[in-house]
């Protein structure tokens, strides 16, 4: 794992990029919202974050794809998120690499602790 910075405009945010070969998978988050583990206690309200998006390479060639939280990411955002995630690999430079990344929104949350 690498941790780093995405920046767009005046949005900042962290970024934890997760290797498996040649392929990567980014986490799109702030990191003043994790919980340290002295922080866990009883009940842990997780932040999700923000997205994650995918590189995977199959061949020569590779396939982007990932979600974006639609209240934080602008379209001109999620293009610079995608050249961000390809600049991370250098596979990238020469391989044809179409994208999907759709922005979500929240509609509900689903909450579990093992008590209840």
């Amino acid at each position: 794992m690498n941790e780093t910075k995405f920046r767009h405009d005046s949005f900042s945010c962290d970024v934890d990029v997760f290797y498996g070969g040649d392929d990567l998978v980014v986490r799109f988050y702030h990191k003043h919202i994790e919980q340290e583990a002295d922080d866990i206690r009883d009940m842990v309200v997780v932040d999700p974050g923000f997205g994650f998006i995918c590189l995977k390479f199959v061949g020569e060639d590779g396939l982007l794809s990932g979600f974006l939280d639609q209240n934080v990411f602008s379209e001109s955002a999620v293009l610079k998120a995608i050249d961000f995630v390809q600049a991370l690999s250098p596979r990238s430079g020469n391989a044809y690499i179409p994208c999907h990344v759709r922005l979500f929104g929240a509609s509900g949350v689903i909450e579990y602790n093992g008590e209840y």
